[in-house]
């Protein structure tokens, strides 16, 4: 996407030249949709594979965490039967969906446990802010947005409230895909392309960490009063510096190595961060991230 927005077709010229700008206008909006929604599909799918991680704990269903225990059947049943009358308005069999969705809220019963993705992230057609804050207050992890906003800080990716952030994009995308005078700025592309890591960044190493916890969690933690995870999350950079490659973990002064081959240092700092579930993030020259990986849910 961001390589998208360095292109001339974007950038508006001459008022005279009419032709040229309004094509520059449609493709802006129409980049402006598919970041967010790239965005969107990112936050549900991340939440299935969590949900399919936690699907094998040896927890029984019962001492999970209430919130997650009600998503995982009462949203799921609501959820599917919205999205089956999606589907037949779309000229598609809505039968396997619900029978899916079925066999996935049976499972909580009779087992092998397999959580629905329904149970997160499906209150309508688009992802909503809060929606974003509930997903990952069911999986057991408190103040979202605000433990999110501290994570992108932390990786270099600013520290602009995140959810702000993100309903101001959910509101520029419904601007670019309903009215059709409307004229997205290759500023406001750029500064969402920048929050949109951060957001998926925040949300991904949240979910994992609290994944994790519960996976591996006694019935004591699924059933605790929420904690804050972002303190407790550590990270292994990877910076580039122009020439080399150096891994080292945060707020410390040396490396643990450095490497000109970008492949081995990312190797290397994954293999270390596995040993106490630490993040691995990649940063550019000028300190921002680029690339990032939990280890909590490998």
């Amino acid at each position: 996407m961001q390589d998208a927005l360095a292109q001339p077709l974007l950038i508006d010229q001459a008022l005279t030249d009419v032709s040229h700008n309004n094509r520059a206008r449609i493709l802006r909006n129409g980049l402006m949709v598919v970041t967010f929604s790239a965005l969107e599909d990112f936050i549900r799918e991340r939440s299935a594979e969590v949900l399919g991680y936690i699907s094998r704990t040896a927890l029984v269903f019962s001492d999970l965490p209430r919130d997650l225990v009600l998503a995982a059947t009462v949203e799921v049943m609501r959820a599917a039967h919205a999205h089956a009358k999606m589907a037949s308005r779309q000229g598609d069999d809505p039968v396997p969906l619900l029978q899916q969705a079925a066999s996935e809220v049976a499972s909580t019963l009779t087992g092998p446990l397999h959580i629905s993705k329904f149970s997160l992230g499906y209150n309508g057609s688009n992802v909503g802010a809060d929606e974003v804050s509930s997903i990952l207050k069911t999986l057991h992890a408190a103040d979202p947005w605000n433990e999110m906003t501290r994570l992108g800080s932390r990786v270099g990716l600013g520290g602009v409230p995140l959810r702000d952030a993100y309903a101001q994009g959910l509101r520029l995308r419904n601007r670019a895909a309903h009215k059709a005078d409307s004229n997205i700025q290759p500023s406001e592309l750029l500064t969402f392309c920048q929050q949109a890591k951060a957001i998926a960044l925040g949300f991904d190493l949240l979910a994992s960490r609290a994944a994790r916890l519960i996976h591996d969690s006694v019935t004591s933690f699924a059933q605790a009063s929420r904690p804050k995870l972002a303190d407790d999350i550590s990270i292994i950079f990877v910076d580039f510096d122009g020439r080399r490659y150096a891994c080292k973990k945060e707020k410390a002064r040396r490396a643990l190595k450095t490497d000109p081959d970008r492949n081995a240092a990312w190797l290397y700092a994954i293999s270390k961060a596995r040993l106490s579930y630490d993040a691995v993030v990649e940063r550019d020259k000028s300190g921002t991230a680029i690339r990032w990986e939990s280890t909590d849910c490998a």
